[in-house]
């Protein structure tokens, strides 16, 4: 019995000296598990967090000329101070997974489970973190943003021709290459660095051998992994709002990773869409406030469509007979200053300007395709919802354009150069109200689109044209896709003259501007011209109003500033019919005061309607055009997301907001967030105690 004691004692010292060999059973056995595989964790912690850091180094690199002349090594600082928070969160919760399993692993005696569970997470973060930093490389690059509410066009868009785009217009190829390059380095790397020593296990388990000791280690550990998951030691954890901390507005965009970035993105555009929170755009949470904001001039009372009705003035000179609203993809206003006409990317719109009246001062309702079209449908602000995909949409709105030119007499009709499927664009159309609704299929006589966006400008101005009769009066809304990637046309074959970057210009473009792109936009222009020329001479009485759907996200240098990025083409175009003189630059608004501006131009004295907007020409109005992407008036432009600033017009300078300027961004929030309400709860504006929810 002595000699089998020695020998079963023998056993258990041989078990604490090499904890690994077999299942560990005793306490020390386990608690030394735990703080070998903590120690993993810890590494794999550091390395996520280094690649975190790696990527916006790489992200500052590639989008440095992108930064205003501000920037300097100080605000470079700043960003990655505020940078390394966020990846101190992402970090941590790629770690945190791993730390439990080797709690679990260490409290059961099963190392391998640690050792497994931690594999498992570091290859799926190896594997997708490359993945997910080159589409958000490719996606600041198209949008000069991270991750926003564009990611859901995924999910609303057409997936096949975003995909086909992709395919056309990028490199998908070497990116994929360039993935899986990196994966394998980081895999590799990530491998090596795991395996490295660290402190041994048994001397620090020796060193924690009481049990102070030990819960002091595990609190302490505990409160680090919460301090890394919150990117804060303060009162509060990091927010979004802390990724503005430097003076540059690119900057300040590249302070958020790609999880982070996705994640806002996503949350916020859900919190829209479920309806769950006003305060997502009103903070107060009292609609009747917000209401007496955006219509100051007017008392809240209870009923928004009470806040929306106008009585017609009656028209300022002959009546419309057919009325265009022309949307024309990624039409913006830059091309037509003087300093970018050597492009001669405007030359039909500057002559239809000479007998017409064009608009500098004007602004979009959203930031892309379907969120400006949806606006200018339904005559709601853009408030993020996807009002084509409402409930609440499948009948017209007392706003819908549609349904106010039929209760006029007019034939309304819609015309999309794409698919009808794309956006639910048909249904949403025949639901509010259009009467006669023509899309791409029908206009290519293949019967199949060869563009994955719809068909030409010059095929879709041509059968409008073929399916606009005299008789009777019309209201005909037309939707191009011309100036859509993938840009595939030889524009020079069709007579762009420019065919390298002119002299004048050279100096502004630190790289070649790509012509083959921007000639898509001389050619959407030219098609524009010829079509209000042949409308006019046949069908009199006519009035077109031509306007961009969002900035093309296009431009010869890397910084445009804020009229550059966020102004959209607005003709106005209708001899006999339109008010005389008037002076565009004298006058500013945005795509909501289309409507009111039509209806004004067709309708007869006291006819009843309701708009969000104002008549564009009525020179009692105060100028100012309300949308997503900028608030202007003749004098300035403001970005609502920095308005501390304003940019000059026409001197395109920029100086500090007076306070009436900035105090316009409320009003601003109040019109969203009143059609926020009006789609998701009705007209009945509630009162204060139960407006929040």
């Amino acid at each position: 019995m002595l000699r089998a004691s020695m020998d079963h004692s023998k056993e258990s010292q041989a078990s604490v000296l090499q904890p690994t060999i077999g299942p560990p059973t005793g306490r020390v056995q386990r608690w030394e598990l735990f703080l070998g595989q903590a120690q993993r964790d810890v590494r794999f912690w550091l390395f996520a967090f280094a690649v975190l850091a790696g990527w916006r180094g790489l992200m500052l690199g590639l989008f440095a000329k992108g930064f205003g002349p501000g920037v300097n090594a100080w605000e470079i600082l700043k960003c990655l101070w505020a940078g390394a928070r966020f990846d101190m969160t992402v970090a941590t919760f790629w770690a945190l997974p791993c730390l439990l399993a080797s709690g679990l692993a260490a409290a059961l005696g099963r190392e391998r489970w640690a050792e497994r569970a931690r594999g498992a997470v570091g290859g799926l973060f190896v594997g997708l973190t490359p993945l997910l930093g080159a589409v958000a490389i490719g996606f600041f690059a198209e949008f000069k943003d991270h991750f926003n509410h564009w990611v859901f066009g995924v999910v609303f868009d057409d997936f096949k021709a975003v995909l086909r785009t992709v395919w056309k217009d990028y490199p998908v190829i070497p990116a994929l290459a360039g993935v899986v390059g990196v994966t394998a380095v980081l895999g590799w790397l990530l491998r090596r660095w795991l395996a490295r020593p660290a402190a041994a296990a048994a001397a620090l388990a020796r060193r924690l051998d009481t049990w102070p000791r030990r819960v002091l280690a595990l609190a302490a550990l505990a409160g680090l992994a919460v301090v890394g998951a919150r990117g804060s030691a303060g009162r509060r954890p990091v927010q979004l709002k802390d990724a503005a901390i430097t003076r540059d507005r690119v900057l300040n965009k590249l302070v958020l990773n790609p999880y982070s970035a996705l994640r806002y993105a996503v949350s916020q555009q859900l919190e829209l869409l479920r309806g769950a929170d006003l305060r997502v755009l009103w903070p107060e949470g009292d609609i009747r406030e917000a209401a007496c904001a955006a219509f100051p001039e007017q008392a809240a009372g209870g009923d928004l469509d009470a806040l929306t009705a106008r009585v017609a003035a009656g028209p300022p000179a002959e009546r419309a007979r057919h009325l265009f609203l022309i949307i024309m993809e990624s039409h913006d206003a830059w091309p037509l200053l003087d300093r970018y006409r050597p492009l001669q990317l405007a030359e039909g719109v500057r002559a239809l300007a000479q007998d017409g009246l064009l608009i500098p001062a004007f602004v979009s309702a959203g930031s892309g395709t379907m969120p400006s079209v949806g606006a200018l449908i339904t005559g709601l602000p853009e408030a993020g919802l996807v009002v084509n995909y409402q409930p609440a949409s499948r009948k017209p709105f007392p706003t819908s354009i549609a349904a106010v030119f039929r209760r006029l007499g007019y034939r309304t009709r819609a015309f999309y150069a794409g698919y009808l499927s794309w956006q639910r664009f048909g249904d949403f159309c025949a639901e509010q109200g259009f009467e006669e609704i023509h899309g791409g299929g029908d206009m290519d006589q293949s019967g199949l689109l060869k563009r994955e966006w719809g068909v030409e400008d010059d095929k879709l101005f041509d059968y409008v044209a073929r399916h606009v009769p005299a008789e009777p009066p019309s209201f005909n809304l037309i939707l191009s896709a011309g100036y859509h990637p993938p840009y595939t046309m030889d524009v020079w074959a069709r007579g762009y003259p420019v065919r390298q970057t002119p002299a004048e210009l050279r100096s502004l473009c630190p790289k070649t501007p790509d012509l083959k792109v921007l000639g898509h936009l001389w050619w959407a222009d030219r098609c524009l011209s010829n079509f209000v020329r042949q409308i006019e001479s046949r069908l009199p009485g006519a009035v077109l109003a031509v306007t961009g759907d969002h900035w093309s996200r296009r431009f010869i240098h890397e910084r445009p500033n804020l009229w550059e990025r966020t102004a959209v083409l607005m003709l106005w175009h209708g001899p006999g019919v339109l008010p005389p003189e008037l002076k565009g630059d004298q006058l500013a608004g945005a795509h909501l005061d289309i409507l009111p501006t039509l209806v004004e131009l067709a309708a007869p004295a006291g006819f009843a309607y309701h708009a969000f907007g104002r008549n564009l020409f009525d020179r009692t109005r105060r100028q100012i055009g309300f949308g997503v992407p900028a608030i202007v008036t003749p004098g300035w432009v403001l970005d609502p997301a920095e308005p501390a600033k304003v940019l000059t017009l026409p001197g395109m300078t920029e100086r500090p907001a007076r306070a009436e300027e900035s105090a316009l961004v409320r009003r601003w929030q109040a019109l969203r967030a009143l059609s926020w309400w009006r789609v998701l709860k009705g007209a009945e504006l509630a009162g204060p105690t139960t407006g929040a929810r």
